[in-house]
């Protein structure tokens, strides 16, 4: 009897350790991922449509023949963001020597530097700008570096490679979210990853107090026609202020009908549609800090809650110019009624000292203290139209001569809120390099189109 016991004791351990090894292997790659990344994008290209991944590599790579390159493009690829804000990439190494024999081959052409040893992992920098760093099981590629930041990142690449899976990405709550995402293409971020210019409608809906850290973003991803299409849902870690986005979404979006669609040229950086009634979507508008900066100008002269209490319907936001340093913005907006013209009157005598409101058309106006100017007013099928120009307030309203690409409004068309990014008009920054890193495995990106599930 002991003997058996003796035996069933070691055929139960030596299953256990068969176990664990099994659990091991497979995605051990993963935990290279840093755990405090602030986004991160998981890609099963070869589920995914419209993605030739090893034609895009090659041309990554400047090689012609992928065999042999010694990484696993069978397994996920991983995009993300660490909490220094470097970009990074994250694949699978099947065969390390393999890997290095290409990356000298790369050298020797230039595409690379010379692949040296540092505290037991392999390093080398491509196209001057990205550290890759590689294991037997995981290469990573991050930056872009500027040389006097990469022995800085060559360190941080070598911890991060040397990390077991409690230190790891897949030990987070970030990730445990991305792996729930049942699509060829996911992505889980926080929206202080984003350009921070980007951040303020994304966080619409969060009780007033949250930042941008706590709201988060997951999300279905695909690419067509050269437009990188997002159907995604905020939502938070904290109890309170995840309850507080989902009921924004079931309470006050409702299904954009697609009236201002057309008058969003296509060369605008920038635009935001939602279907909403006002008077719900105002107390959204004042608990969000950066909308409220962003209004604070105005809002000295005119009474905007009350231009907004009014809104019944389809309503845009529309970007003109998006640089950091200069804001240029148009509203359109379905009316219930126009009954805050009656007050104009009042503001004008208001208005602070150096500022004027002054009349420009029927139901139309225009504010200006030599810094701000802003048009605003009603047209004759009750809609809101203003603009920073006369030019802007009018065409807020009106069809483009360049309106978004008919696939691009039809991406629009009845969703909750959709957000639509011009890329190619978008210089520099954080998204430029997003792009950069994207454009390998997409081909050209034009377009951004993010839509609330």
């Amino acid at each position: 009897m002991r003997k058996f016991s003796r035996l069933l004791f070691g055929y139960l351990l030596f299953l256990v350790f068969v176990l664990l090894l099994a659990s091991c292997s497979g995605n051990d790659y993963v935990n290279a991922i840093p755990r405090e990344s602030t986004a991160v994008i998981s890609m099963d290209i070869n589920k995914m449509s419209g993605v030739n991944s090893k034609v895009l590599f090659k041309t990554m790579l400047h090689v012609s023949d992928l065999h042999g390159s010694g990484i696993d493009f069978s397994s996920k690829i991983f995009l993300f963001e660490s909490a220094q804000g470097n970009l990074g990439l994250c694949a699978k190494v099947t065969d390390e020597g393999e890997l290095s024999e290409l990356l000298a081959r790369l050298a020797k052409a230039g595409v690379c530097t010379d692949v040296q040893k540092r505290r037991g992992y392999n390093f080398c920098v491509l196209h001057d700008a990205w550290m890759v760093g590689y294991s037997d099981e995981a290469i990573l590629v991050m930056g872009p570096v500027e040389a006097a930041g990469q022995a800085e990142l060559q360190n941080e690449i070598a911890k991060y490679l040397g990390q077991s899976e409690e230190d790891g990405i897949k030990n987070s709550k970030l990730y445990a979210k991305l792996d729930s995402i049942n699509a060829p293409m996911g992505m889980v971020a926080e929206t202080q990853a984003l350009p921070e210019k980007f951040v303020a409608p994304f966080m619409i809906g969060a009780p007033q107090g949250a930042d941008a850290s706590q709201v988060l973003i997951a999300a279905r991803m695909n690419v067509r026609k050269g437009c990188l299409l997002i159907d995604g849902e905020t939502f938070s870690f904290n109890k309170t202020i995840g309850r507080e986005l989902k009921k924004a979404v079931a309470t006050v979006y409702r299904p954009v009908g697609g009236k201002f669609l057309k008058s969003m040229s296509r060369e605008a950086p920038f635009g935001m549609f939602v279907n909403v009634k006002g008077e719900d979507f105002l107390p959204l508008l004042r608990a969000n800090k950066p909308i409220q900066a962003m209004l604070a100008g105005i809002n000295t002269a005119i009474d905007m809650d009350n231009i907004i209490k009014s809104v019944d319907g389809d309503m845009s936001i529309v970007m003109s110019e998006f640089a950091d340093d200069r804001l240029r913005m148009s509203m359109a907006a379905e009316l219930a009624n126009s009954n805050w013209l009656a007050d104009v009157d009042y503001w004008k005598q208001s208005v602070p000292q150096g500022g004027r409101i002054v009349d420009w058309m029927k139901n139309a106006y225009y504010y200006t203290d030599g810094k701000t100017t802003f048009y605003f007013g009603v047209d004759e099928n009750r809609r809101f139209f203003s603009g920073n120009s006369a030019q802007e307030a009018l065409t807020a309203v009106k069809i483009s001569a360049h309106p978004l690409l008919a696939e691009v409004q039809a991406e629009v068309q009845g969703k909750r809120m959709v957000i639509v990014i011009n890329l190619s008009s978008e210089a520099g920054g954080k998204v430029e390099a997003v792009t950069s890193v994207l454009s390998p495995f997409f081909g050209r990106l034009n377009m951004i189109v993010y839509s609330l599930r």
